[in-house]
């Protein structure tokens, strides 16, 4: 057997807790500022106030319940536990938001208790984001994690386009009123699948115990390698640095990447005057990104993660920047825009956060996981108030020149470090694995 073989078909349903994830959140951005607008007749302002709430709890939590599920040990693993108490979490407040926005519709609004079941749901499911991450790493020798993140990114896009195809059909009008009861079931019930499925199927300490064995045979062996060393990470110096500066360049990346995504739909109707369901430039994006993550983790085994990253955002660059020159007589140019910038998009997506585990040891990849998922959340709190400015000065047209400056610094950030790329250890573990079978 082959030991730098990657199994894919693993990939996948360890990915499958961030594939639900991923689903409910695009559940829970579509419909609920719906609900509080339209069933509590709440303005714009104060549902965006409770909206922020999920980043605030994120910002806190997921690093916590990351460094937890380094330290938890049992029969069931260390992410295993979490991941199941979040999903069950997660799915029971899911419910209870459900039941009480029904019994708004039939005209008993209580806003509080459906506010506080909203609270429990965003914290259940913000419990477990990193320690799923993690699992990915977990159970992949280091060489192959940029693979395995690339899989567990086209997961995360897949429940996204499940809900995108599914939910928004089960969203039906009754007497001039949106009901959303079916939306949430289907939710629910894809959540309640998808860990079903991996509880059956995944075997947390097995695999854990694998990576090990192939450790020690392709010489990988060391003191960050060793899971049995339950000491934290101390880095040094240089490996500091490194650190810092990869997630500092996350934070302006996803800082580009969600402020031009988040005004994206006023940009295309009081700019560009179309409608708001002319949804083709979207779906080119989402789909070319969703396609670009396996071949995106093949070029990075021969390029390396920081090359990939850097090729990458300088076609985000590209892309966000020539968005700008797109005019409401030449609308169709955007298609060319985006294109450029949804191929570049994958190549730092998914080397971002290995590069930041590959500073940690194997047993604090829950800690390290937190660290990326803290820089994204901030990018995500920072970033819609800020290019809010930008478009109040110049229009919505900036908002391409936002995204591109905001992914220039981060390109700027990531050129100085000096840790994180895999590359050579890449080639040396196959190299070792064919003198063994020799």
């Amino acid at each position: 057997m082959n030991e730098t073989k990657m199994n894919w078909g693993r990939a996948v349903l360890i990915s499958l807790p961030f594939f639900a994830l991923t689903l409910f959140w695009q559940a829970y951005d579509y419909v609920v500022p719906l609900i509080l607008s339209q069933h509590y007749n709440m303005g714009t302002t104060v549902y965006s106030m409770i909206m922020s709430a999920d980043n605030v709890i994120a910002l806190i939590f997921m690093p916590l319940f990351g460094i937890l599920s380094d330290r938890i040990t049992g029969r069931f693993g260390r992410r295993t536990p979490i991941i199941l108490a979040g999903t069950l979490g997660g799915i029971a407040g899911s419910a209870l938001m459900s039941i009480e926005d029904a019994s708004a519709v039939n005209g008993s609004v209580r806003f509080l208790p459906f506010l506080i079941f909203l609270l429990i749901t965003v914290f259940f499911m913000s419990l477990y984001r990193s320690p799923a991450a993690a699992l990915s790493a977990d159970c992949f020798i280091r060489p192959q994690r940029t693979m395995a993140n690339a899989v567990l990114n086209l997961m995360g896009g897949l429940g996204g386009v499940l809900f995108g195809v599914i939910g928004h059909m089960l969203i039906k009008e009754r007497n001039n009123t949106t009901i959303f009861t079916y939306c949430l079931v289907f939710v629910m019930l894809s959540m309640f699948a998808a860990t079903s499925v991996y509880l059956i199927t995944v075997r947390e300490r097995k695999f854990v115990d694998e990576v090990r064995e192939k450790n020690e045979i392709l010489g990988l062996m060391d003191e960050k390698t060793d899971i049995k060393d339950r000491s934290l990470t101390r880095l040094t110096d240089s490996e500091r640095k490194s650190l810092i500066l990869i997630l500092c360049s996350v934070l302006f990346i996803y800082m580009g990447y969600n402020g031009f995504h988040t005004h994206y739909t006023n940009f295309l109707i009081r700019y560009l005057h179309k409608s708001a369901s002319w949804t083709g430039p979207y779906l080119l994006e989402v789909g070319i990104g969703m396609f670009m993550m396996i071949p995106a983790a093949f070029i990075t085994s021969v390029i390396g993660r920081k090359k990939s990253c850097i090729t990458g955002m300088a076609a985000c660059i590209t892309g966000y920047a020539l968005v700008s020159t797109v005019t409401p007589e030449h609308v169709n140019m955007i298609y060319i825009w985006f294109l450029i910038a949804a191929i570049g998009f994958p190549l730092f997506a998914i080397n971002l956060g290995p590069m930041i585990l590959e500073l940690g040891k194997d047993n604090d990849l829950g800690r390290y996981m937190g660290f990326y998922y803290a820089a994204v959340t901030g990018a995500q709190i920072i970033t819609p108030t800020l290019a809010s400015l930008f478009i109040n000065t110049f229009s919505y047209r900036i908002i391409g020149i936002y995204g591109s400056i905001c992914t220039a610094v981060a390109l700027l950030l990531l050129i100085p470090t000096k840790h994180g790329d895999v590359k050579p250890d890449f080639i040396k573990a196959f190299e070792d694995s064919a003198a063994i079978d020799e």
